[in-house]
Formats: C-alpha cells, sequence, structure tokens
C-alpha cells in the first residue's frame, strides 16, 4: 500500500486531501478492467465497515498484522487536492463501471460503460469514501485512516498535525492492540508519538505545557518527564534518555521518537523497518528508576569532568563521544576497570591533559552532565573508539598515524 501524509496547513480545510499515487492507480484501473476477485479477504475481514482496524482482545498472546497494512508504502510528493480528488474520482467511476456485487457477494462484469458514469458537463464528480458499499481496497483502507488522522481537538479550537512531505503513517500496537490511529509518523526513518497522548496509554499524569518555550512536564506517581521541543533527549526521573532525532512540535503538538517514550514508560517496543508498524508492552511507569538509583555517584561524578574539561563548547554528540571514549577504556583490558581510574591513568604517561592543568577539578557544564547520563545509560556512537584528540591544538599526531580512524565530531578526531 502506497501513501503519504501530506502537509496540513494548520487551520486549512483546502490541504486535507491525501494523495494516492498516480502509477497505484493506474495499476488499480488495470486489474480492474477485467474480471476481479477481492484480494486477502481474511485479511480485510478485520476492517469493519468504515475501514477503521478493529482492537483485538488484550488476552491474545500473538500479534498478527493485517496483510493489506504490512507493505511497502512508498513515499509520495505533495500533490495538488484539486487533482487528487480528480484522480480518485476517475479511478472509483472506472472500477464500479466494471464491477458489480451480485447477492452472493461475488464480482461480476457489467455491461455498463466508462463513459455512461460520467457526469454531466458542469458537473464536478463527488466520492464518498466511507460509501459501504464502495470494494474494500489498501486505497480505499489507507483513505479512510489518513482522513480521521487530520484534525484533532484541543482547548475546543481544531488544530492539524503538520506532517511534513514524506512522512508515513505508522501503525501501532499495544499488547496487540491497535493504538493511536493516524498519530504515530515515521520522519526520515524515527518514528514518532505525541508525547502526552502516549503517556496516557499508561495511567493518569498532570501534564503541564509551557507555550512560550514549548516544554511539557508530565508527573504522575514515582514518575517526572520534562520533554522540550528541540532537545535530542528527554529527562525522566533526572535520568537522560537520548533521542537521536530532536523532539518536534506538529501543529502544536510535541512528538518525541517512540522508543524513548517507551524506555520513560518502562515498556518494550519492536520497530520493524520497512513494514511502517510498531509493538509495544505495558510498562509500569512508576518502577521506572530514579537517577539516584541508577547512576553510580562516583563514575557520574569523574565522567561528567572530564567530557566538560575536554568537550565544553563542543557539539553534544561530541561531548557524548568524550564520554564514549572513557567508557571503552573501562571495559577495555588495556586500560583500569574504572571511570576515575582511566582519567588519572599514567601507566603510558598522562592520558588526559585536564588532570595535568587540574581544569578535571573544575565544576562541570550542564551539557556534560548530561551527556556523561546518556553514557551511562549505555548509548554509544562506536564501542571501538578509545583515543581521540584535536589536531588544531594536539602536540603530537601519533594516535592519528597508528590508530584506526573512526570518525571526526566537531574540533575532535576519534580513532579506535
Amino acid at each position: 500500500m502506497k501513501f503519504t501524509i501530506t502537509h496540513i496547513h494548520r487551520n486549512s480545510a483546502t490541504d486535507r486531501t491525501h494523495p494516492v499515487t498516480r502509477g497505484g492507480a493506474a495499476i488499480l484501473s488495470a486489474l480492474l478492467l477485467a474480471t476481479v476477485t477481492v484480494p486477502s479477504v481474511a485479511a480485510l475481514s478485520a476492517f469493519p465497515a468504515d475501514g477503521m482496524m478493529e482492537e483485538t482482545s488484550p488476552q491474545a498472546t500473538e500479534i498478527t498484522v493485517p496483510a493489506t497494512l504490512v507493505s511497502d508504502r512508498g513515499v509520495l510528493s505533495p500533490a495538488d487536492p484539486e487533482s487528487i480528488a480528480t484522480e480518485l474520482v476517475e479511478t472509483f467511476t472506472l472500477r464500479n463501471s466494471h464491477e458489480t456485487p451480485d447477492q452472493e457477494g461475488d464480482l461480476t462484469e457489467n455491461d455498463t460503460s466508462a463513459e455512461d458514469q460520467t457526469p454531466p458537463d458542469g458537473e464536478k464528480p463527488t466520492v464518498d469514501i466511507f460509501d459501504p458499499t464502495l470494494p474494500l481496497t489498501q486505497e480505499l483502507i489507507a483513505l479512510r485512516i489518513e482522513s480521521r488522522m487530520d484534525k484533532q481537538v484541543r482547548g475546543g479550537a481544531k488544530v492539524y498535525y503538520p506532517y511534513p512531505a514524506g512522512a508515513m503513517a505508522v501503525d501501532l500496537y499495544k499488547d496487540g492492540r491497535q493504538i493511536l490511529k493516524g498519530q504515530v509518523v515515521d520522519i526520515g526513518g524515527t518514528v514518532y508519538v505525541p508525547v502526552q497522548r502516549f503517556a496516557d496509554l499508561f495511567g493518569s499524569f498532570r501534564t503541564v505545557y509551557t507555550e512560550a518555550t514549548e516544554q511539557v512536564v508530565i508527573t504522575g506517581t514515582n514518575l517526572s518527564i520534562t520533554v522540550k521541543v528541540g532537545d535530542p533527549y528527554i529527562t525522566v526521573n533526572e535520568r537522560i534518555f537520548y533521542t537521536g532525532k530532536k523532539v518536534i512540535s506538529l501543529g502544536g503538538w510535541i512528538f518525541v521518537p517512540l522508543t524513548s517514550m517507551s524506555k520513560a514508560m518502562n515498556a518494550k517496543v519492536t520497530i520493524r523497518q520497512g513494514y511502517y508498524d510498531a509493538f509495544i508492552t505495558s510498562g509500569d511507569p512508576a518502577k521506572v528508576q530514579w537517577a539516584s538509583e541508577y547512576y553510580d555517584a562516583t563514575d557520574l561524578y569523574w565522567l561528567s569532568r572530564i567530557i566538560s574539561a575536554e568537550a565544553k563548547g563542543e557539539p553534544f554528540a561530541g561531548q557524548i563521544a568524550v564520554g564514549n571514549v572513557v567508557l571503552n577504556r573501562v571495559r577495555s583490558k588495556q586500560f583500569p576497570n574504572t571511570v576515575k581510574g582511566v582519567i588519572f591513568d599514567t601507566k603510558y604517561g598522562t592520558q588526559f591533559s585536564p588532570v595535568s592543568s587540574g581544569t578535571i577539578y573544575n565544576t562541570p557544564t550542564a551539557s556534560a552532565v548530561r551527556a556523561a547520563k546518556v553514557c551511562l545509560e549505555g548509548y554509544s556512537l562506536s564501542t571501538q573508539m578509545i583515543y581521540f584528540y584535536n589536531p588544531k591544538i594536539a602536540t603530537s599526531s601519533w594516535i592519528g598515524r597508528t590508530r584506526p580512524y573512526i570518525m571526526t565530531i566537531g574540533n575532535h578526531k576519534f580513532y579506535g
């Protein structure tokens, strides 16, 4: 099934038509010129008359994904709504001119030609995609789902999710039941969910949204989540969960990568890349540990200080990379097995210049503390890099000449 979520302008009713590819329409038309049988009848039976998926029993032990929604949904370019509507009408008109369901529900040929179904000149043809007599197809299911995706109500006002061009709808299941229909989206390979609505699936929470800073704070029993648009992380019980991609705002709603929000809710998640579906299990957010319980205080103290001293002013990813180097050394047999031991290691000479200069003892920046927490959460840009240096200020370049190069972030080059 190939469809996309077009860019929807806020408070604009004219931009809510969703496209079907011309290639898909042509194939559909060609197939319908011959005798047609409805494909995947068993799979399509999972859909009620309005085309929306029925929720399965929460006691189900297996998750069955409807075959009609497991497909290579292609990315489509935004198109003119009027031309899309006309194309859809022509497709449905052509199909209905060659198919007529008989009393047994089978499809038979009809002698009525497409030309006989053409509306008189001057009349604009229309089609009701929720008409129960229309044969159920993948394209029709997609249109019905997305048509209900357009509008959301917040504070009595209409709010639209202005998905960017190329965004793809994702089917999300929780314990076998489909949730947040039409509100889960893949943008550039990252699956996003609306943070407030996702959290509400796991219990009752107090939500405070600050429009000026585009920040939302969600609190509940033993849980505190802070999410701010533009940050590449979310704060959960004073821990830092790295999102990889920045938190975004769509039509006034804050969207967060699904993996990070699932972790915040203490739930497991599986995303099937290429199928545009994802599965999560129930979790207990109240059991998410606080930072004081989760992080080793000594490790956090020294890791944040070496990151600050070595990479203050570097990109956030660059600060994480410096922390990764330290922790990779801890895991290596070539170096001491503690964070403090690695930092103050002098077996082959002083390893980190801030130890010699004394800047290792300075109070770390807030960004360095966050980067240290991300590293201690287990996030790593590379498990292989154990050396780094800044070629602009380094007094020796032996690392670059003798060690395998891995990556460059900001002013630092990292090596294995």
